[in-house]
């Protein structure tokens, strides 16, 4: 039996968690959000955020399409946004790295300068980590952060009533690799977003406050709303005509055929944040100058997870990218 016959990575990540304890008293949250939640060890009374990302040659990057520094600065991002959905701070950083033999000084020098550049933005500091050789560059980086109890988003608690939110355009990722995939030339913005990517620390921690669940749209937003669903044991509606995208995304899908609502739906690597929060708390984010957009609710678990498509039909949101299938 294949990987893709149970379902994918996330059905394996589920059978392999059996073989293993993933329970104790410090534990307050583990597999199943955007970082592990660590309590009780922490001076302040904050708690602990550890959270690891791994990025493979020739699948979440080709080395010749984006420089070292490039490759550098997305496997540093993809991690520090899964510490700003959890409502936190990064803080200390560890890199395991494998490289082929052949591999010159310089490109690993470069590699590593576009991780400095990514640190010194979001105030990261590397504490260390292991190399060692292999058929592909690959990329592991565990980072730790940190989080004021009261700060604290999991994916478990969104709530019937809530709206779901996002914080910025999507889709745009996804529409740089298409065209780039085509053989086409995307305009500076599409390629930026594949190639290097930002994520919404800068926003992460004043939504937190308020919000109820949060997650990274890290994988698009169909896997993201099915996420916060699953682990709130709720339903949702969105509505398609409501999911911001930039208008390069459109004029991107129609020079290469496909479809923009896919774009925003599976495509991933957005890095844009995802959260649920009471409708009067929506209001408080506007006063304070957050600009969100709301792109559907949160429904009773018996209504299912749907979509309003811009026809007006009603279908089941599914979609969003998965390792194995």
């Amino acid at each position: 039996m294949k990987i893709a016959d149970i379902g994918g990575e996330f059905a394996l990540i589920e059978r392999l968690c059996a073989q293993a304890p993933n329970a104790h008293p410090d534990l307050l949250a583990g597999i199943g959000d955007d970082a592990a939640v660590i309590g009780g060890i922490q001076a302040d009374g904050s708690h602990l955020l550890v959270t690891t990302d791994m990025l493979v040659e020739n699948s979440h990057f080709r080395c010749d399409w984006a420089t070292p520094e490039q490759i550098g600065i997305k496997s540093v991002v993809c991690n520090v946004s899964d510490i700003a959905a959890m409502g936190g701070t990064p803080t200390f950083m560890f890199v395991s790295l494998a490289l082929a033999p052949e591999t010159e000084v310089q490109w690993a020098e470069s590699l590593y300068r576009g991780m400095g550049k990514a640190c010194r933005r979001y105030g990261v500091t590397l504490a260390g980590g292991d190399t060692t050789h292999g058929a592909a560059v690959t990329i592991s980086i565990t980072l730790l952060g940190r989080v004021a109890p009261e700060n604290l988003c999991l994916r478990s608690h969104a709530r019937p009533g809530d709206f779901l939110c996002v914080t910025g355009p999507l889709g745009s990722a996804a529409a740089g690799l298409a065209m780039m995939t085509a053989g086409l030339k995307p305009p500076d913005l599409l390629k930026e977003k594949h190639l290097t990517p930002g994520c919404r620390l800068d926003v992460g921690p004043a939504i937190a406050p308020l919000a109820h669940a949060m997650i990274d749209i890290s994988d698009g937003l169909a896997a993201e709303v099915n996420h916060i669903c699953k682990q709130s044991g709720t339903g949702a509606a969105i509505v398609a005509a409501d999911i911001p995208m930039h208008p390069l995304a459109f004029e991107a899908a129609r020079m290469t055929g496909s479809d923009p609502l896919t774009f925003a739906l599976a495509g991933g690597e957005d890095f844009e944040l995802l959260f649920s929060i009471a409708p009067q708390d929506r209001q408080q984010l506007e006063r304070r100058g957050i600009d969100v957009v709301t792109v559907g609710k949160v429904t009773n678990a018996a209504a299912g997870i749907l979509i309003r498509l811009p026809d007006g039909k009603r279908e089941k949101l599914a979609g969003g990218y998965n390792h194995f299938s």
